[in-house]
């Protein structure tokens, strides 16, 4: 059976080494502040901005989260965003996605102030983690490379496959998969037959957002699985993996829930730290 990679142990050392950085900025008089940014009402969106709030409130970092109405027009939603990329008072902003409807999400992050883009949205954070030089990267992706660190999963010389390509996800948990000198192959919804890739890989990450994706044949024994995926049922939180016929296969995955999301939100916080400070030096 397989190893479970649980997210807690790590977000807890994370959350350990930020809090008394954001102590040191509030002796300074600087209270760090993060803009949470959603249009219309998603349920996995609104699970992460209340964990964000819950968890920053822990470690003293103040979480607004401005909820905008579904028929939120892109012009509003790009003032509301210029609003807290000139706000003093606000040093990081989120802007949770998917967004609803036409909104265009690739010409909307463009008004993220870069020195707050604590998500690494804006092109110029992407090409930033695109050049092996990371300002500010997506902290789901992160959170995988962080997890399979912590519990040594080793990286170098391995072949990753990425399932998924979403610019929150999978683009940037394959440049740092690249970067940590793995290789890696990025396959998606127009790939032909994935499980010929899977069944290859030494690391599989998947996140796609369809409940019970990957499956037991799919890989190999001993194969290392981090589930990203997040998806809402009556049942509660599942993720991209089918946990059934996968755990006795793999040799180590990263459950759902209780692997990458309290790492997600404990690296969220930490950039909001990073993002005050650097604002404040």
């Amino acid at each position: 059976m397989a190893r479970l990679l649980h997210g807690r142990p790590l977000a807890e050392k994370v959350k350990a080494e930020t809090k008394p950085r954001v102590g040191a900025l509030a002796a300074r008089g600087i209270h760090a502040r993060l803009a949470v940014v959603s249009v219309g009402a998603d349920p996995a969106a609104n699970t992460y901005a209340e964990r964000l709030a819950h968890a920053g409130h822990g470690l003293g970092i103040a979480v607004a989260h401005h909820a905008l109405p579904r028929d939120t027009s892109e012009r509003d939603l790009v003032r509301t965003l210029e609003e807290a990329g000139g706000d003093q008072a606000v040093h990081a902003i989120l802007l949770l996605t998917p967004l609803p409807g036409k909104l265009d999400e690739g010409h909307i992050v463009d008004h993220i102030a870069v020195p707050k883009d604590v998500e690494g949205m804006h092109p110029s954070s992407v090409g930033w983690l695109a050049d092996g030089r990371p300002h500010f990267v997506p902290s789901t992706a992160d959170a995988v490379i962080e997890l399979l660190r912590f519990y040594e999963v080793p990286i170098r010389g391995c072949h990753a496959v990425v399932i998924g390509r979403s610019t929150v996800i999978g683009r940037p948990a394959a440049f740092l998969l690249l970067r940590s000198d793995a290789t890696v192959t990025i396959a998606h919804r127009h790939t032909a037959d994935i499980a010929r890739l899977t069944r290859d890989a030494d690391i599989v990450v998947v996140g796609v957002g369809k409940e019970r994706f990957l499956t037991g044949e799919m890989i190999r024994p001993g194969t290392t699985v981090i589930d990203a995926g997040i998806n809402v049922t009556p049942q509660g939180l599942a993720g991209d993996v089918d946990a059934e016929t996968v755990g006795p296969v793999a040799g180590a995955l990263s459950p759902v829930p209780g692997g990458l999301g309290a790492v997600t939100t404990a690296l969220l916080l930490r950039n909001v730290a990073d993002a005050a400070e650097r604002q404040n030096r």
